[in-house]
């Protein structure tokens, strides 16, 4: 199952002021939420229950903009200024627009400049799912670009008018496939495009916190630019992407996996050349393309910084393109000029740093206003772990690297340390503390105390401390095995946890002072993430007792003792991390179910991204399931409020 319904609408970017700023001054400082979800949304119906704010966790770059080197190997010139993620840029065959993506209004969609003048970036493909990897065609009247807006990742095409906005609404999907179809690119005469897919790849599922090194790996593909005659280019079971076509015509340039790192390859397009290396062999490179001399450009991997190169088509006369300033990724040209064009890291500077694996701002986006059937909510990204959020103050409290427990604003400001035994950024041992939740009435934090996502035979405990840093106790003195993952009963009188402590991962209850340990679940695979139901009448976990992780809920009566569990969910891939909405009508989690947007490979010169890692909510009335979130980054887990105090 890989098409859902998706109902969301977003306003425009109307300013030019930073993301969090623009925030910040819509909604007032550290009181983001409300104003977002009841003022009306063009283009969206009529708002039903108050939806509350979804506050996630999203781990993600800080900050990317465009470089444009005039020459390959002069100084660039930074074009874009956003502090959001602006990446993937081409530039159009008479040089004068660069279309790119960028994130700067809460998801990534398409904007387009105009380099031969001093205008803003504005918007060219605009929705709330994903829009990236542009190509434009050699003639310079069609546009290429992946989008989610079918359910999963599909190469689009549509008319090249950027100064006629209305040419996004003739976008036309060209592959229509359930697998994730990426990085398209125009034959030199546009009557033919390369892309990459993973068609025809197994799909497995996995328990562990990372997939497999090849799951849902991609290969090579070439169709008629209608989308038809769709023929396979490459076998094997690793990574085959980013593909690029040589001069004439006649063979491809590709980054492959076959000999255990990423490798550029040229391969006949025809069948009849084979695979062979071009780029260095033991030096990580991707995202091949030719320039108007006949050079090949890349990127390697070079005293830990991604650098740009060329070489003859054959792999020789290695020269060195960028500077030493930052790292560069995914190089195009200008077919006219020469001029090169980049994304790299720019200013990360921000008021409200937040360390973790990818350090930043600790309010990635501001409000987006998101529609459900029966209501709208607002999703805020943040930087930190497993958030909690107090529902007297509105503070967040989260992990800080998975080192202490802090507390902040909703833009970050305002940190204060609540629990910190390491005393070391980006510490992960037996003093981490991480994965909060807070008490209803803002008094209480229960936490974990050890070292994250540890195996069963890891003593790993559950703490509690008043939301004032005092206090500080281990509800689980006693237990030897892995517990973790803490949730209040909404009265604070329960938590309700998962523990390793009989072998396996099962859902346990507590009093809040730790006694009265009791067993909710009874089963022999893996039971985890529980989370208590507004009411308190039941509790959501997952399970990986169908094969997959799935939602599942169960039933507690007024002494605490569970009925059978129900399950919630069925699909192919990983559901997790579930959230009751503040009505218990609905349930927020985080699912596989769309599976890649991007290949992985590209993605991991950040970090390893989540293979489950995009928002989704399933109303329990009727196991409607609405997809919220569109990127290429790990999202989720959340905490779903319904008001900050202070705003009307």
């Amino acid at each position: 199952m890989r098409i859902f319904k998706r109902i969301r609408a977003r306003g425009t970017n109307g300013g030019r002021k930073p993301r969090a700023e623009r925030g910040l001054r819509r909604f007032g400082l550290g009181l983001l939420v409300m104003a977002a979800v009841t003022g009306r949304v063009q283009g969206a119906q009529e708002a039903g229950p108050a939806g509350g704010a979804i506050v996630y966790s999203s781990i993600q770059p800080a900050n990317w903009d465009l470089y444009l080197f005039e020459s390959p190997g002069s100084e660039p010139r930074r074009l874009t200024t956003d502090p959001g993620l602006d990446y993937n840029g081409v530039i159009s065959p008479d040089g004068r627009w660069v279309v790119f993506t960028s994130e700067r209004n809460g998801n990534p969609d398409l904007f387009v400049i105009d380099a031969q003048g001093r205008a803003e970036a504005r918007a060219l493909v605009e929705s709330p799912a994903m829009e990236d990897a542009a190509a434009i065609s050699p003639d310079g009247r069609r546009l290429l670009f992946v989008s989610t807006r079918n359910g999963n990742a599909d190469i689009f095409a549509m008319p090249f008018r950027p100064e006629d906005p209305p040419a996004a609404g003739e976008a036309r999907n060209l592959t229509r496939h359930a697998a994730g179809d990426y990085n398209p690119a125009f034959s030199p005469d546009g009557t033919r495009i390369l892309f990459s897919s993973s068609r025809d790849t197994s799909v497995t599922t996995s328990s562990e916190a990372s997939p497999p090194a090849t799951y849902l790996a991609s290969e090579l593909y070439v169709m008629q630019s209608d989308g038809t005659g769709v023929r396979r280019l490459t076998w094997h079971e690793a990574w085959d992407g980013a593909p690029a076509w040589t001069p004439d015509g006649q063979a491809v340039v590709f980054y492959s996996q076959r000999d255990g790192g990423t490798r550029i390859y040229r391969t006949g397009i025809d069948g009849a050349e084979g695979p062979q290396p071009v780029s260095a062999e033991n030096e990580a490179a991707l995202s091949p393309t030719f320039g108007p001399d006949g050079r090949l450009a890349f990127t390697v991997r070079r005293d830990d910084r991604w650098t740009l190169v060329t070489t003859r088509p054959d792999g020789s006369d290695l020269r060195i393109e960028s500077d030493a300033a930052r790292h560069y990724w995914a190089p195009a040209y200008d077919p006219g000029s020469g001029r090169l064009l980049a994304h790299g890291p720019g200013p990360d500077e921000p008021a409200s740093r937040f360390e973790s694996d990818a350090p930043g701002a600790f309010l990635i986006h501001g409000p987006v206003p998101v529609d459900l059937p029966d209501r709208r909510v607002s999703l805020i990204g943040i930087r930190g772990y497993l958030p909690a959020v107090d529902p007297t103050s509105g503070e967040v409290a989260t992990s800080e690297a998975f080192s202490r427990l802090v507390a902040s604003r909703l833009d970050g400001t305002g940190k204060r340390t609540i629990f910190d035994l390491a005393g070391a950024d980006r510490y992960r041992g037996p003093d981490s503390a991480w994965g909060p939740s807070w008490s209803k009435d803002g008094r209480w934090l229960a936490f974990i105390v050890g070292p994250p996502f540890a195996s069963a035979a890891v003593d790993v405990d559950i703490w509690k401390i008043r939301s004032d840093g005092s206090d500080a106790m281990n509800l689980t003195p006693d237990s030897d095995a892995n517990d973790a993952l803490p949730d209040f009963s909404p009265d604070g009188r329960r938590v309700v946890f998962r523990s390793r402590r009989d072998g396996n991962a099962e859902i346990y209850l507590m009093n809040a002072d730790g006694a009265d340990v009791r067993r909710l679940t009874r089963h022999e695979a893996t039971d985890t993430m529980p989370a208590f139901s507004s009411a308190g009448d039941r509790v959501a976990f997952t399970s990986l007792r169908d094969g997959n992780f799935e939602l599942y809920t169960i039933a507690l009566d007024e002494a605490g003792r569970p009925g059978p569990p129900e399950r919630l969910t069925t699909s192919p891939g990983h559901d997790m991390h579930p959230r009751f909405s503040p009505d218990d009508e609905w349930v927020l989690f985080t699912s596989q179910r769309g599976e890649f947007n991007d290949e992985l490979p590209l993605l991991r010169v950040v970090f390893q991204p989540q293979p489950y890692g995009e928002l989704h909510a399933i109303r329990l009335a009727d196991r409607t399931v609405v997809r919220l979130t569109h990127n290429k980054w790990e999202d989720g887990p959340t905490a779903w409020v319904r008001d900050v105090p202070g705003l009307d």
